[in-house]
């Protein structure tokens, strides 16, 4: 019976009952059919041939059943392309004729999306196993022929004949009365990681609860004696509509990754010596939980990369969770972690002996329940204090914005991302302390504005300054490449007391921001001062950014001086008032009007009005 053919409370047990069922059949699979490696070395086939869409690779042979591609490059333009091979005495011929072998469990044709060529090379692993069932029959040693076919247009993009008498490493024996059983580490909630290994390699499944949009992280600690992010050698994974992901990452410091420093893929460290040192076995979608399996040699031999013991000592690993960038052009970088150790949690392995997970995951669809975003209508004063400080997870930085988050955001006037209504013709100041110091990354937040929703301008290269083609409005000098508003660093941070904020749906905005304190850095004559004066030629909508990082500011919307009413404005941060000027305040309506612009009072606009108060009205 169709669970969707059920209603009421009887479908929503028999779903619960069904979700509970696919978690415990899914945790068994994992234990018990967990994919054995190899202890002999890939045998080295060949290399494939150039023939359409920049389409290239190292092939190797891991056993009878697996292939291995080093450094495969494709761009993605192709549409219905297959992993097609050709059998001892078949003909090959681009019409057909040869047998598709799927590109993993979970998809017969390659994603149409590019592979290396600019971004970060990728190695895959590819096995006859994953079917159909007449690739799944076939030993490598009885193919002579590997293509990347197009079934659409008939033709081949990328071609390898195999050598011949070439000693296959046979594939490991599996025995019924004894099943490899992978151990399996509970890391948090919502994150297992499984492993088995051998003398020489390490099979590694991360499982998540986690969305498309997000990754998961393991690997080895960058301290010997305790989990330590910094140092640490860490593989991310994810699976989108492309497919599953494991790309080998280093962490040389806590900021985005910025000419080959911070949270990076191996190939995109400073001196170009990281490689991706990882291949991709399968993943998987069930439900609410992902799970993506790779491979590695125990030692690579790359000096990014942290050697797995399994001599029966123990190590200290680190991990992590939370968003990837998705934005075009970003990479699939790893952003700033929702989850990760906290409170000095040290987490140790032993990869030898390892442990057992008693229960799989129980994933619960998180409720996003975004704050509202606060308003800034600036008619006076048009003075701005910029900090820095926490974003506010799911419920602030992300959810305001839809963007990805790094886990720390700016904050004027004291308001996390506030949208600025500015006016043309109108100089305004802003008083930036976000970090000065270029040699502490985390700590360092020039501000500018300009026409980027992304910002990180110091993050581009010069082929990413092409395409942006990003137009600067103030804090930044396009001809030196130079920030000119960083000013000491200010953030709104946790306090000890309060400890990291549940952040549920029943908080507010305001309830958040009353448990962060601001601690400061250096004088106050170090902040920067950046003056700004929008005119006919600013777009309607610009933003206010980071220099260094990605997605730390927000929207500012430029009107003509007429344009901001005088209702429905926010606190300017210059106390609670509705009203947005004290002193001397003109209003442009229709008539002979005053305002005094002290307490809360409306004007109009129409006609002769006069509103009494305090001041030169």
């Amino acid at each position: 019976v169709s669970i969707n053919s059920l209603g009421g409370p009887v479908r929503r047990e028999c779903a619960d009952v069904r979700a509970k069922m696919t978690q415990i059949l899914t945790f068994l699979f994992l234990s018990v059919c967990f994919c054995a490696t190899t202890s002999q070395s890939p045998v080295l086939l060949g290399t494939l041939s150039v023939m359409q869409h920049r389409t290239s690779g190292i092939l190797y042979a891991i056993n009878e059943k697996t292939f291995f591609i080093q450094n495969f490059e494709y761009d993605g333009f192709g549409d219905a392309v297959y992993f097609y091979v050709y059998t001892s005495g078949q003909a090959v011929n681009r019409n057909g004729g040869g047998i598709i072998v799927n590109w993993s469990s979970t998809r017969a044709t390659i994603p149409n999306r590019r592979f290396g060529l600019g971004g970060p090379s990728e190695n895959m692993t590819v096995s006859l196993t994953n079917g159909p069932p007449n690739a799944a029959n076939l030993n490598i040693s009885n193919i002579q022929t590997v293509t990347i076919w197009c079934q659409q247009f008939r033709v081949f993009f990328a071609r390898l004949d195999l050598p011949t008498n070439v000693n296959i490493p046979p594939l490991s024996p599996v025995t019924t009365d004894a099943p490899v059983v992978p151990f399996c580490i509970q890391l948090h909630n919502d994150l297992q990681v499984f492993w088995t290994h051998n003398d020489s390699h390490i099979s590694i499944r991360q499982c998540g609860c986690i969305s498309e949009d997000q990754y998961m992280a393991f690997g080895i600690s960058g301290n010997d004696t305790k989990t330590y992010m910094v140092g640490a050698d860490v593989v991310v994974t994810w699976i989108d509509s492309d497919g599953p992901k494991a790309v080998d990452y280093y962490l040389t410091g806590r900021q985005q990754c910025r000419g080959g420093e911070g949270v990076c893929p191996d190939t995109l460290l400073a001196g170009g010596t990281g490689t991706q040192d990882i291949a991709m076995i399968s993943g998987s979608t069930m439900n609410e939980m992902r799970c993506v399996e790779y491979e590695r040699l125990l030692n690579t031999g790359d000096s990014s990369d942290r050697p797995y013991l399994v001599n029966n000592q123990t190590q200290f690993v680190a991990w992590a969770y939370g968003p990837r960038a998705t934005e075009e052009g970003l990479r699939d970088l790893a952003f700033f972690h929702t989850e990760y150790p906290r409170n000095g949690d040290n987490f140790q392995i032993n990869f030898a002996q390892g442990s057992r997970c008693d229960e799989p995951l129980q994933c619960v669809q998180e409720m996003v329940c975004p704050w509202e975003g606060v308003n800034i209508s600036a008619m006076e004063p048009t003075m701005f204090l910029v900090k820095i400080g926490l974003s506010g997870g799911s419920r602030g930085y992300q959810g305001i914005t839809g963007l990805s988050g790094w886990g720390i955001a700016y904050y004027i006037n004291d308001t996390l991302i506030p949208v600025l209504k500015l006016r043309r013709n109108v100089t305004y100041t802003f008083i930036v302390e976000a970090g000065n110091d270029p040699s502490d990354g985390p700590k360092y937040h020039p501000f500018y504005i300009t026409d980027s929703i992304d910002g990180g301008i110091l993050l581009d290269t010069p082929e990413d300054r092409v395409r942006k083609n990003e137009q600067v409005f103030a804090g930044y000098n396009l001809e030196t490449n130079e920030p000119t508003a960083a000013g000491r660093y200010c953030a709104h941070e946790e306090t000890t007391e309060s400890g990291p904020v549940a952040l549920d749906c029943d908080s507010s905005l305001q309830d958040y921001l009353d448990t962060l304190d601001v601690s400061c850095q250096g004088d106050e004559s170090d902040a920067a001062v950046l003056t700004w004066t929008p005119d006919g030629n600013t777009p309607d909508v610009v933003y206010y950014q980071c220099a260094n990082h990605l997605h730390l500011g927000w929207r500012i919307e430029v009107v003509n001086g007429t344009d901001i009413g005088m209702a429905n404005n926010t606190d300017t941060g210059m106390g609670n008032n509705t009203n947005t000027g004290m002193g001397n305040n003109t209003n442009t309506g229709m008539g002979n009007n005053t305002n005094t612009g002290m307490g809360n009072n409306t004007n109009t606009g129409m006609g002769n009005n006069t509103n009494t108060g305090m001041g030169n009205n």
